[in-house]
């Protein structure tokens, strides 16, 4: 088995491409794919037969066809926005798409058509705080949540019908941490009532119990992704990932730029277990799809490093490099047949 692995690169116009084996997680450099302006987030259906990306700075979503045999996207659809969205997502369903926008402070819903389009405006515009930062429904599809980092500093509660799309507030209609950590990216534990928050700007992980019945979170751990003695000023935290098997998270620190190794125990709470050195400045990273290889970019650098998991210890062992285009945003993976 073998994965098309994209590499959006926000300051160039073209994604740069690689196949990955998926036994030895090794990587095989392809041509760039060109875009029509700089891509930015990406979202792929679940079958990998559609992708959308933001064209920020051009401020469009871009709709594009997948042919999993090559790896080509051919284009088949663009709408405009009013602002350019540093997050796409689409629902369990894959009939929509769900969309959060940093400057303007507000989330969309747009409808993916029948023939992988999406509607020419959105089905909501909901105005909620500046720096909205991402979205993502949870596994029953029925909840969704936007975090917001400083001076927000909150994460809002949505109910989500997954029939007609509309997203609703839901009671209360966010969370606040009780100091300014500014929620930036989460992750829902596999398979415990647990949801965890990477925090921009307090450089920390929140914990979260989950709600399944109401869909609200109550934090019960606040730890920090730096090493002791290390202070946040200066620096960042970008990107938040669950392995597979539900026992350890990483968080992608930029300043100090590493990846925080912490092990989930039994209740969910975050151990510490060390850091892995990354390329300058991490701002997006992920895990593969078996679950045993982490993809980080370096936004600074320009350069896309592969990392064996251990899954013992969640310790990381660099495998290769590869140089890929000027401040790589945004990895994705879609299964080669």
């Amino acid at each position: 088995m073998s994965y098309h692995v994209y590499v959006s690169n926000s300051g160039n116009d073209y994604f740069s491409k690689f196949v990955m084996d998926a036994d030895s997680g090794k990587l095989t450099q392809e041509a760039d794919i060109q875009m029509s302006g700089s891509p930015g987030t990406v979202a792929t259906t679940a079958d990998g037969s559609l992708m959308f990306v933001c064209l920020r700075q051009d401020k469009v979503f871009q709709s594009l066809r997948i042919d999993r045999s090559s790896g080509a996207l051919t284009p088949i659809g663009q709408v405009p926005l009013h602002d350019g969205s540093p997050y796409v997502k689409t629902d369990n369903t894959d009939r929509f798409l769900l969309a959060s926008y940093y400057g303007s402070g507000h989330v969309s819903v747009h409808a993916i058509n029948d023939d992988g389009t999406l509607s020419d405006e959105p089905l909501q515009k909901i105005e909620t705080e500046i720096r909205a930062h991402s979205i993502q429904t949870d596994r029953s599809n029925r909840f969704a949540f936007v975090p917001h980092t400083n001076p927000s500093n909150a994460i809002y509660q949505f109910r989500f019908d997954e029939t007609s799309g509309a997203l609703s507030a839901n009671d209360p209609p966010k969370v606040q941490p009780e100091t300014p950590e500014g929620p930036r990216h989460f992750a829902i534990h596999p398979n415990k009532d647990l949801l965890y928050s990477i925090n921009e700007n307090g450089c920390t992980v929140s914990a979260y119990h989950f709600d399944l019945e109401n869909g609200t979170l109550s934090s019960f751990q606040v730890i920090s992704t730096h090493p002791e003695g290390v202070t946040p000023e200066g620096k960042s935290t970008a990107e938040i990932r669950i392995t597979q098997d539900g026992k350890h998270l990483y968080a992608s620190n930029r300043g100090h730029d590493s990846l925080a190794i912490f092990g989930i125990d039994d209740d969910g709470t975050l151990t510490a277990k060390g850091h892995q050195p990354t390329e300058e400045t991490p701002r997006f990273f992920a895990i593969d799809p078996t679950g045993n290889y982490i993809l980080s970019a370096g936004q600074g650098s320009g350069r896309l490093a592969t990392y064996k998991i251990d899954h013992g210890s969640g310790a990381l062992e660099e495998k290769e490099t590869f140089k890929v285009g000027e401040s790589p945003l945004w990895i994705q993976f879609v299964e080669k047949t």
